[in-house]
């Protein structure tokens, strides 16, 4: 079986990159032999060449624009939009190409925002499989090209197929109950274990994530300006991740000034340790409204680290599998900024063996449920599946 894989970024901190290398290596373990699409050389283009998988480079601009928030952009939409179509028409002559002669059986699309791996799959009249990791406009703001309805549509048609990373992005996209659409969890841990990890010092509250207004830290930095005030010795918070927005990032340094908590804030910028910091945070904070997944709570829980989250999307459907699972909570879940700031106060007080229970839960859902295997496997029967009822309908 050969895959045709389309990647819209090579960015080693990406939560879709760091999954898709996680499938890429199990299904290559399984006999498939890949063909990857990458935009560039950078990130984790030599780590792909390095598995032997024949990797192509080609370049292709997004299927999603974040509308016209000003005159200018306004103005400019139309011109845009012809150069995006330009360049994207340019990308697949070009790749068609480069794929000469390369026999495929079926193309997978890493993201949605991404158009190229569909107009590959129709050129040549194969299935084509979406992973949808992201809501689109209710995470990122974004509009699929021309409008969401139109995209939404598609992803129904016959020959497409998805596999949505949640439950609740598939009822967004309009997928649910479609034998098209399958919901496959993304791989945290290799398989399932019963080795919870050694427990250490823990001191101090963890932010892990993009610093733009959808992820949220504006105001976990507000809630934990009052958690820090109630307490004589607070937690630092450190906060790891990069400035994407910087409009977004002034407005978060004004409010750690003005709250007078700036020898509490930490800022690391990207770690490529992640697994130091999970091990020794007391708790992850997850203050996103509209998270996808959300790779880095149950990473930071299967190393033993408290979940804090908002009890929405993604993050709420992690606490509601945990629950379904252990008949317990596994982390501690808010809805408002109230509940925010006595969440973190209650897990500074928590006795250590409700803080172990909660570890211990919070483990057992992550090797239950997000495993390497579970996530390879299923997505090698939706293969298998796909390819049936391709061949049957040729018949």
């Amino acid at each position: 079986m050969t895959i045709l894989y389309v990647l819209i970024s090579t960015d080693p901190y990406s939560g879709s990159t760091k999954s898709f290398l996680r499938l890429l290596k199990g299904v290559m373990q399984a006999g498939v032999k890949p063909v990857i699409v990458v935009p560039d050389t950078d990130g984790i283009y030599g780590t792909l060449t390095d598995t032997g998988a024949k990797v192509i480079v080609q370049y292709e601009k997004g299927c999603t624009w974040t509308g016209a928030k000003n005159m200018k952009q306004t103005f400019l939409y139309i011109p845009r939009q012809i150069g995006r179509m330009l360049v994207n028409c340019r990308a697949r002559r070009n790749l068609e190409k480069k794929l000469a002669g390369i026999g495929i059986d079926l193309v997978h699309s890493n993201s949605t925002v991404a158009s190229l791996g569909r107009h590959i799959a129709d050129r040549r009249g194969l299935p084509h499989l979406y992973h949808v990791r992201e809501y689109g406009d209710k995470d990122f703001g974004l509009t699929y090209f021309p409008t969401n309805a139109i995209f939404r549509k598609h992803l129904r048609e016959k020959g497409t197929y998805t596999a949505c990373i949640t439950r609740d992005i598939q009822r967004h996209q309009g997928l649910s109950g479609l034998s098209s659409s399958r919901v496959i969890y993304n791989g945290i841990l290799p398989e399932k274990t019963e080795c919870a990890p050694v427990q250490t010092e823990r001191n101090f509250f963890l932010y892990a994530g993009r610093i733009e207004p959808t992820k949220g830290l504006l105001k976990l930095v507000k809630a934990y300006s009052l958690y820090a005030k109630s307490i004589p010795s607070p937690l630092p918070l450190k906060v790891a991740g990069e400035a994407i927005d910087c409009t977004y990032m002034q407005s978060v340094e004004r409010c750690i000034s003005t709250s007078d908590i700036g020898n509490l804030v930490i800022f690391l910028g990207k770690v490529d340790d992640m697994a130091s910091l999970y091990q020794t945070a007391k708790a992850i904070i997850i203050p996103s409204e509209n998270e996808g997944f959300g790779r880095c709570m149950p990473e930071a829980m299967s190393y033993g680290c408290i979940a804090i989250g908002h009890d929405t999307a993604g993050t709420k459907e992690q606490f509601d599998n945990g629950l379904r699972l252990c008949g317990t909570e596994i982390g501690l879940r808010y809805h408002t900024h109230e509940e925010l700031v006595d969440a973190l106060l209650c897990v500074h007080d928590m006795p250590e063996r409700e803080q172990n229970i909660l570890r211990k839960n919070a483990f057992r859902c992550v090797s239950s449920l997000y495993t390497d295997r579970a996530y390879t496997d299923s997505v090698l029967k939706f293969y298998q599946h796909i390819l049936e009822e391709n061949k049957r309908t040729h018949i």
